[in-house]
């Protein structure tokens, strides 16, 4: 039985004619319900957040926005069909489409035929045609806003993100959209049109031909410097596809196919039953995929008014006010015979599609005031070994929900520090969730953690990086940009910042003139946090990866050169370089350093090529290397932790919401595996407690896994990413219900 979310005491009952049945999740613009409209049909309402109903340019362009997209009209749109954007909270209906969203379907079954990627071609194209018609431009065509369906493929999401874009995100000049998927004219600032989908499809195609994008995985910013200064890897792609797409991906705008093209090109296509560029019952689909749709149409959508039946693996219970309806939907009974590796990757599709996650996107939502369960057989992840332990019972106790939304929350000095839902830096308190303070700068945009008693933030659009008192809120330090930029250089972005005995340490990127031999700079800086002066800087010739640690007087971090990753310590007090070392892997191309830890006298620094390293912290000499060996080659995530000897990681794709991960344990002093546990989605490790070790992943749990054998248990905190923060045995984590929760976390024996 799948589980959905109930309406909460404040959400509306109707939205225009529309009856509200079930709340399915909040995006950057408002929150969306599955509502039936008065003939009965399944529709997805969205209903805008108040601070930008408040704000009359945002009205004006949503408005404007509606009236265009309601103009688009094809068979390969999911279209708007209703909205009152001169309601108290402005709304928008767009028809239901049960389908399997197009990143879910490749993670779960891998890259397609060349027949199936044509076809997917086709579709999109023709749905750019109608849209681009109505003079829209979608800006964010991404394998989450394409829908596959058994008559061929859907585009959501086209134009009506732009309203919020230009009145509250680019303020601050932030970049809206997706890595990979966003073309160069964009990440650089300049006018976006037509053309600028076009490149977009160029990535959808190549992702789906290959099961990875055409300009790789990682950090946001090394995906996007690629895009700007670096040609796509297109080497996997089929070779009847490879022409296409590379004039897709090309630099120049004007130099990429026009869409009518494009549909004439890619509409030569032969479906599976031999009929010529007809999407008929799902036969331009590979077989998996269009057995996975087949399965979710023959279920019925949710209904209110039912008694919602907690999933036995993931048990809930109700916290907050009674529900005014709940909406639930069969999944139908797990196939026995299908083995358990098999089930996962079936079960990750289910739980992607639109016909369940607009609803999914909130199964399990119910916060439970205590609640506990266990991995156990098919519970969805594994150990490598055989262990013989029973893992410990898992138990996270509510303690109180916070009216306050906080993101990359840390905990310190009794308070939470994050981020809230407006952007802004803000405090609670730890103890009960009120709200301490709020800090008010415009020029502060992204949390960079908490330091010395300091809360730190930067700005890209400003080139500022603050110091903020965590116990008052109040600004005590600011440095400017043009203090560490190179000369003849314009400050880009901030790539890592730390704070270290009243010197901040960064990892920035440089812009370079025109006609340079090179597009951009590195350096590796410290500035001094009480007067802003440059006490040094480490210009880098290749690329910087954002790995930056400081530890006992020495600065380590990562530089992908042509050949190979290399690996640096620097002094603190000077800068200058005490080691070098190579990281001569098996692996045919360099890579870039995601998670560094340091643990007596070793560096632990992994990679986004699945590689852990080890290295004298003294004399950069290696003492070991691990190599994951993962079927799909993924990057070590932030932070490592090295507890008794023994080094916990996980592994995941940062730029991926569906794809699996894994947590392993490696012995500290040899390098050999102990264990390693799969998870469904990418983990983020918190620490240890009573000798299991703790980490959630963004498909919403909480895993407990024994320490010495990796058999684990888990419970459900959320709907997606708890964005989780461990503090003792106090848990801090979001419910997706827009609020923040704290609970306390114990392991007792079975």
């Amino acid at each position: 039985m799948q589980e959905y979310v109930p309406l909460r005491t404040g959400d509306p009952e109707r939205v225009g004619p529309y009856r509200i049945v079930a709340r399915l999740g909040s995006g950057g613009m408002g929150r969306v319900y599955l509502a039936s409209s008065p003939g009965g049909r399944a529709t997805a309402v969205k209903v805008v957040h108040e601070e930008l109903a408040e704000d009359p340019a945002f009205r004006r362009r949503f408005g404007r926005e509606v009236v265009a997209a309601r103009r688009v009209a094809g068979p390969f749109t999911a279209p708007v069909v209703d909205a009152d954007p001169d309601a108290d909270l402005p709304w928008l209906a767009t028809a239901h489409v049960p389908g399997v969203a197009l990143g879910a379907a490749v993670a779960a079954h891998g890259a397609w035929p060349e027949r199936s990627v044509r076809a997917l071609g086709s579709g999109l194209a023709e749905a750019l045609d109608a849209i681009h018609r109505a003079d829209v431009v979608h800006r964010d065509l991404k394998p989450s806003n394409v829908l596959l369906a058994p008559d061929g493929p859907r585009v959501i999401d086209f134009g009506i993100s732009m309203a919020a874009d230009d009145t509250k995100l680019t303020t601050t000049g932030a970049v809206v959209g997706s890595p990979g998927y966003l073309p160069p004219e964009q990440l650089v600032g300049r006018e976006v049109g037509p053309p600028g989908d076009v490149f977009a499809l160029g990535a959808l195609l190549a992702y789906a031909a290959t099961g990875t994008g055409p300009f790789g995985s990682g950090p946001a910013h090394g995906v996007s410097y690629r895009v700007v200064h670096e040609e796509p890897d297109l080497e996997r792609v089929p070779e009847g596809l490879t022409d296409l797409i590379a004039r897709c991906l090309a630099k120049d705008p004007r130099q990429r196919p026009a869409v009518p093209e494009l549909v004439g090109e890619l509409g030569r296509w032969d479906a599976a039953d031999g009929t010529r560029g007809t999407f008929t019952a799902g036969t331009w689909l590979p077989e998996p995929v269009a057995a996975d749709i087949a399965a979710l149409g023959a279920e019925p959508l949710p209904r209110p008014a039912a008694t919602a039946q907690a999933d036995a693996d993931l048990p809930t219970a109700t916290v907050g006010p009674a529900p005014t309806a709940v909406a639930t939907a069969r999944l139908g009974a797990p196939p026995t015979a299908r083995p358990r590796a098999t089930t996962r990757r079936r079960t990750a599709v289910l739980a992607a599609s639109v016909t369940f996650v607009v609803l999914a996107v909130v199964g399990g939502l119910l916060l439970p005031r205590a609640f506990s369960g266990s991995s156990g057989p098919g519970g969805g992840a594994e150990a490598s070994g055989s262990p013989t332990a029973a893992a410990k019972q898992l138990t996270v106790r509510e303690l109180w929900p916070s009216d306050t939304e906080l993101q990359q929350s840390q905990v310190a000095r009794g308070k939470l520090v994050g981020e809230g839902d407006d952007g802004r830096l803000l405090a609670v308190d730890a103890a009960d969730g009120d709200p301490e303070w709020t800090y008010d700068s415009p020029d502060s945009s992204s949390f960079e953690g908490v330091s010395d008693g300091l809360a730190v933030v930067s700005s890209n659009a400003e080139g500022t990086i603050q110091g903020v008192d965590v116990d008052s809120g109040k600004r005590v330090w600011n440095v400017d940009a043009r203090a560490h930029t190179p000369p003849g250089t314009d400050f880009n972005l901030y790539m890592r910042i730390v704070v270290a005995d009243g010197t901040v340490y960064l990892n920035a990127m440089y812009d370079l003139p025109e006609g340079s031999e090179l597009p951009a700079r590195y350096a590796v800086s410290a500035v001094d946090a009480a007067t802003g002066r440059l006490k040094w800087t480490r210009e880098i010739e290749y690329i910087l990866s954002d790995g930056l640690t400081v530890v006992d007087g020495v600065v380590y971090g990562g530089v992908r050169e042509t050949d190979e990753t290399y690996f640096h310590a620097w002094n603190a007090e000077t800068g200058d370089q005490l080691w070098r070392y190579k990281s001569r892997t098996n692996r045919p191309y360099p890579g870039e350093v995601t998670a560094i830890e340091v643990s007596d006298g070793t560096v632990y620094f992994g990679d986004d090529r699945g590689v852990l390293h080890a290295v004298d912290a003294r004399r950069g000499t290696r003492k070991w290397i691990y190599d994951a060996d993962t079927e799909i080659v993924k990057q070590w995530l932030d932070p490592l932790v090295v507890v008794d000897g023994v080094v916990y990681g996980g592994l995941g794709e940062a730029t991926s919401n569906y794809g699996s991960g894994s947590v392993h344990a490696v012995d500290a002093g040899s390098g050999k595996p102990l264990w390693n546990e799969r998870t469904e989605r990418a983990p983020e490790l918190h620490g240890l407690l009573d000798g299991s070790v703790l980490f959630s992943t963004e498909a919403g749990t909480l895993h407990a896994a024994d320490a010495r054998t990796g058999r684990t248990t888990k419970t459900r905190l959320s709907p997606g990413d708890p964005d989780a923060a461990l503090d003792g045995d106090r848990l801090y984590f979001d419910g997706g219900d827009g609020r923040l929760h704290a609970a306390s976390v114990s392991l007792t024996e079975r």
